[in-house]
């Protein structure tokens, strides 16, 4: 398989991850009803959100520097990145909260709302630019892939699947 794919292909692995814990944190509370024995799950949960949602800011934060130079000023590219780099602020904050929460169930609940409320709206399509600036070198760059990455996100992604309470299951769409 060519780099490149396995790449972008462990990156794809990551935000489907991210949307089955997103999703098995919204079925294990539906309208405020809990599940018995969820503590634990959404504990998992908060540690794997924080742990994924870092390295997806840190890539998406690569991703900007690396292109910055790369645009014209004023262009629309420009504007892409300065959205970008806006919402990357707010995802830092969102996590600090998350971090900080005492109590998991709703340090999550917050945090997922913030996911789909703030960046669920935006749609920072790089595709084009990717396609016109960059080399192999910038996705071994911006991807930070590597087999301790992959592993430590293997294991992390386990805890949680190993966490889920009774009823709640894991749509990874692969």
């Amino acid at each position: 398989m060519e780099e490149l794919a396995i790449l972008r292909g462990q990156v794809g692995t990551e935000r489907r991850h991210l949307a089955a814990v997103r999703a098995a944190c919204r079925a294990a509370r539906p309208s405020g009803r809990k599940l018995d024995g969820a503590g634990p799950f959404f504990t998992a949960a908060r540690d794997y959100l924080l742990y994924i949602t870092g390295r997806l800011h840190s890539q998406d934060l690569a991703h900007a520097r690396l292109l910055r130079p790369r645009v014209a000023a004023g262009s629309e590219a420009a504007a892409l990145l300065d959205d970008l780099e806006a919402t990357l602020g707010e995802l830092q904050a969102a996590r600090q909260a998350l971090g900080d929460s005492r109590d998991p169930v709703s340090g999550v609940s917050t945090f997922l709302d913030f996911l789909e409320g703030v960046l669920g709206r935006r749609r920072h399509s790089l595709e084009p630019l990717f396609a016109e600036h960059y080399t192999i070198d910038d996705w071994r760059t911006a991807s930070a892939v590597d087999a301790d990455s992959i592993l430590e996100e293997r294991e992390r992604f386990a805890a949680v699947r190993a966490a889920l309470p009774p009823g709640v299951a894991f749509d990874t769409g692969s």
